[in-house]
């Protein structure tokens, strides 16, 4: 849930790690845990779904990292008996003993449906605090050579569109939308957007759900390490049902001294888009 608060204060799961050859680090970084094992020739990329509820839950505050881990907990982890474990092996001549893991934002756009109704009246304007879940980029530093990323959270799929052949795949999740800067919990798996709404229009605005053009996002560091992306803002012209969709690129001004980390996955062709308010909106352009 969106309004589920931080319990206690995360530390900083990214950066460039030393590794020892067969020895291996966990990093908890949400909801997910990720193992990564060093041999001389190849790197081993381990992953478990959660398995409890403190771990399932897509807000939890787990972010952590432990290099090198125990020898017990890596003879666990490599176990042919483990339960649930997912491994990708990565082979190479030689490996490295750093290995650099960065926070990229999600590979689709995200839809939202709020908790409870939004209702934005004429002529009136509102800023939305919405947070999406982080994808996790394993690269090796030296040749900057990306071997895997996965998501911090795995989101379930939707499809956007007004029609069954015109629309696009993307993630689904539900938002509260926090109204009060100062109550948007820290959460470092996560990445907080600005959405800015105004309605210019003749009639209430009901927010019923909203696609965030996640993939053309630009994601910005500050120096308390909270991410941040680009403002969305959108605008409701007067006899229309949408709405005029346009990135404002920059870090937010509440991000303060807020830097570049990581520039969108996709460069939109123009800065504007068109997007449907309503349950059978449809977002084109780019």
């Amino acid at each position: 849930m969106e309004d589920t608060d931080a319990i206690s204060e995360p530390s900083v799961w990214w950066g460039t790690f030393t590794v020892a050859a067969d020895t291996g680090g966990r990093w908890e970084v949400g909801p997910t845990t990720l193992w990564l094992y060093r041999t001389p020739r190849e790197w081993r990329v381990l992953h478990r779904a959660p398995t409890s509820p403190s771990t399932t839950d897509p807000m939890s505050n787990r972010s952590g990292v432990t290099v090198p881990m125990e020898p017990d907990e890596i003879d666990e982890v490599l176990s042919p008996d483990a339960q649930g474990i997912t491994t990708t092996r990565h082979t190479f001549r030689k490996t490295g003993d750093q290995i650099t893991l960065r926070p990229a934002l999600a590979d689709r756009r995200v839809v939202s449906r709020p908790d409870h109704p939004i209702q934005v009246p004429t002529k009136e304007a509102v800023t939305l605090y919405l947070s999406t879940p982080l994808w996790i980029q394993i690269v090796l530093p030296d040749s900057d050579q990306k071997i895997q990323e996965l998501p911090s959270h795995r989101m379930s799929d939707t499809w956007f569109g007004n029609t069954t052949t015109n629309g696009e795949f993307c993630y689904a999740s539900r938002m509260s939308g926090r109204l009060e800067l100062e109550r948007v919990p820290r959460r470092l798996h996560r990445a907080v957007t600005p959405l800015k709404i105004t309605n210019k229009g003749e009639e209430p605005l009901l927010l019923e759900r909203v696609q965030l053009p996640v993939p053309y996002l630009s994601l910005y560091m500050t120096s308390q390490d909270d991410l941040w992306t680009d403002t969305v803002q959108m605008t409701r012209k007067p006899g229309t049902q949408g709405a005029d969709i346009q990135i404002k690129s920059g870090p937010p001004a509440h991000a303060g001294d807020a830097r570049l980390l990581q520039p969108p996955r996709n460069e939109a062709k123009t800065g504007l888009f068109t997007s449907g308010f309503g349950a059978f909106g449809s977002l084109f352009g780019v």
